[in-house]
């Protein structure tokens, strides 16, 4: 178990990451045009990181970015801006296909929740296409080029605990359509987030020597988000007065790319900056190694 580390609920990223350097690193943020993926970028790219954002929209990323360039100050990393679509697998594939260099820190942020029911280009329920699958299609595809101490950062959520075995599988394989089943957006949002879990805990046991990887609950935010729920305006405008800020949820992804006190610890799940306990679903490794093939299967 890790040791408290004395980080907590309102603890932000710029505190997590002082002291820090990357220099000389290198890092992909996906979904880091906005909200919890910029700040991501921006205090990655503050201590030294040369950042890639990968977003669906290149104009919409440099519009986002070009204030972040602005302000930061003298021995920070570049922003840089890359085009890649997480529910296209022949988006995945170019993206993947120019990176070159070694990569330090894989951080798939990207997601959808609570999205009415729709497919991604191969056909896969959006919310498991796009928040777990075409992750993984990124990152197998990019472990070769992960560097010696290489960390892959993977967003779930709290909500994972929704998430079941049986939706996993059936979306993964047996019911992708939801020809059998009754599709609810929040529990299609938990199977993904689950199996983002899963998804670590199987990654783990197949990095190069010296490279880890990480699940993490942010925290209950108001971003956009939310935006595909009843109401979604409303919960960011009232969520803003309890629920943490867009600085302090980045916290927790950035102490999984970067807190030194991680080391040896691949696989684990955080939240608050400090390990967590995840369902009892997302600690089964016989089904981290079923979601696995599945997943290869989906992605070939």
């Amino acid at each position: 178990m890790l040791p408290n580390t004395g980080f907590g609920k309102r603890t932000t990223a710029r505190e997590v990451a002082e002291g820090c350097s990357l220099a000389g690193r290198r890092a992909i943020v996906t979904g880091g045009a906005a909200g919890l993926g910029l700040e991501t970028a921006r205090v990655l790219a503050s201590i030294g990181a040369d950042v890639t954002i990968a977003c669906r929209s290149v104009a919409a990323g440099e519009a986002a970015v070009r204030p972040v360039r602005e302000a930061l100050g003298e021995g920070a990393g570049r922003l840089r801006v890359a085009a890649l679509d997480l529910a296209s697998s022949s988006s995945i594939r170019a993206f993947a296909g120019a990176q070159t260099g070694a990569i330090d820190l894989l951080v798939n942020n990207a997601g959808v929740m609570a999205t009415p029911l729709g497919f991604t280009a191969q056909g896969h329920e959006m919310q498991m296409g796009t928040n777990h699958l075409g992750h993984y299609l990124l990152t197998t595809l990019l472990l070769e080029k992960l560097g010696a101490k290489a960390r892959v950062v993977n967003v779930s959520s709290k909500l994972h605990t929704r998430g079941t075995k049986q939706g996993v599988l059936a979306t993964l394989d047996g019911d992708k359509k939801y020809q059998s089943r009754k599709y609810s957006p929040f529990q299609a949002y938990g199977d993904s987030k689950l199996t983002n879990i899963l998804f670590t805990k199987a990654l783990a046991t197949r990095l190069p020597t010296g490279a880890s990887t990480f699940a993490l609950h942010p925290g209950v935010i108001p971003t956009n988000l939310s935006r595909h729920m009843l109401g979604g305006a409303l919960f960011r405008a009232v969520g803003s007065l309890f629920m943490k800020s867009i600085e302090s949820g980045a916290a927790t992804t950035v102490f999984a790319a970067v807190a030194p006190a991680l080391e040896g610890c691949s696989g684990i799940y955080l939240s608050d900056c400090n390990e967590d306990s995840p369902s009892a679903a997302a600690l089964d490794h016989e089904l981290a190694e079923e979601v696995w093939m599945l997943s290869e299967r989906c992605m070939a």
